[in-house]
């Protein structure tokens, strides 16, 4: 089965799981509508960023790191890889990088590769980078990202979750929209978020990735009736994202 296939066997089962538990909840569909969860933050003291590539972080949950860093939390961002290309040049993505970081406030981050490894090379390497942060929670992209990219690194990440001790996982989202059960408010970290994203100018002239994000943030606050921005997360236990990845 390929890494796409099994992403959305993943995604379908979380989706039918969530399904099930509606019509097997009570006799009738009263109450039983799922509502993410409004949070000022995920919990835990120790934070590991998973990012396929730098500006992944500062638009999938920017916000959210900005306000972990800003209330005292260890936090380390690891980059999986760097982009490259003819249109820029290394030196100018690590002075973006470093001027991102600046804006959301991380001092720890670490680079894996210039390259996007091989799936088992990477989970080796994300199972060095597990034991050197030591999180109590860790973001990584969501399993229905449309990118490449993504899907490798959430398919090492799991990989590489076999072995590590529990953990809470909270699966982020960048180029498509997940079932989220957890919000984080992000309305006043907005600011910081926008000038973390805009730090990244080589990837933005490309793709608007600030109108994007304000517009997938706002609307998840909409409908939670925040006024402003919220992110949203998959939020799952190591254990019960094991189990519901087997194919």
């Amino acid at each position: 089965m390929s890494l796409v296939d099994k992403s959305v066997s993943l995604e379908l089962r979380l989706v039918a799981e969530k399904i099930g538990k509606r019509f097997t909840a009570a006799s009738n569909l009263a109450r039983t509508a799922w509502s993410p969860l409004l949070v000022k933050q995920p919990p835990g003291e120790s934070f590991l960023v998973v990012a396929p590539h730098p500006d992944d972080d500062a638009i999938g949950c920017g916000g959210t790191v900005s306000r972990l860093v800003a209330s005292g939390k260890r936090l380390a961002v690891t980059y999986l890889s760097i982009q490259s290309s003819s249109l820029f040049t290394r030196e100018e993505r690590m002075s973006e990088i470093e001027s991102s970081l600046r804006a959301l406030g991380v001092k720890d981050h670490s680079f894996l590769s210039e390259r996007f490894p091989s799936k088992s090379e990477l989970a080796g390497l994300l199972t060095k980078e597990l034991r050197r942060v030591s999180p109590d929670s860790v973001f990584v992209p969501s399993p229905i990202e449309n990118h490449d990219g993504h899907l490798l690194a959430f398919s090492a990440f799991l990989d590489a979750l076999g072995s590590y001790p529990d953990a809470e996982v909270l699966l982020y989202e960048v180029w498509n929209p997940l079932v989220p059960n957890l919000l984080v408010d992000i309305t006043d970290q907005m600011p910081r978020k926008i000038e973390a994203i805009e730090a990244h100018r080589t990837q933005t002239r490309e793709c608007d990735f600030v109108k994007a994000a304000k517009g997938l943030n706002s609307y998840r606050a909409a409908l939670s009736l925040v006024d402003g921005y919220a992110e949203a997360f998959l939020s799952l236990r190591k254990s019960e994202l094991l189990r519901l990845a087997k194919v």
